[in-house]
């Protein structure tokens, strides 16, 4: 098989996005270290009181949605919320069953 330069480019364009995917996992993974449990107790902290938080809340959900979606983040979260809401709003009046976490068997 004989290689061309355009699949020599598109090896190289491939490598070159594997190197950027490796480094972007490895930011997520320093970031991940910094995310708090949901069933963390952030007011005692090994006994020592209540501290004020570190970042404004929602900033890095913000900062997320810019990377994610650019100028228009502010509108896709807006909509994303709309959305949620709706659907407490309908979950709240209907009461709606949980599904079953039994397997089915069809």
């Amino acid at each position: 098989m004989e290689i061309t330069e355009e699949l020599r480019q598109y090896f190289a364009q491939t490598e070159k996005h594997r190197e950027e995917l490796k480094k972007q996992q490895q930011l997520d993974a320093e970031q991940q270290d910094t995310y708090v449990l949901a069933d963390h107790d952030l007011y005692r902290v090994s006994g020592q009181s209540a501290q004020p938080p570190v970042e404004r809340p929602g900033e890095r959900r913000m900062a997320e949605m810019k990377k994610l979606y650019g100028e228009d983040a502010a509108k896709i979260q807006g909509m994303e919320t709309a959305m949620q809401l709706t659907f407490d709003r309908n979950c709240d009046k209907k009461q709606p069953k949980y599904w079953p976490v039994i397997p089915l068997k069809l």
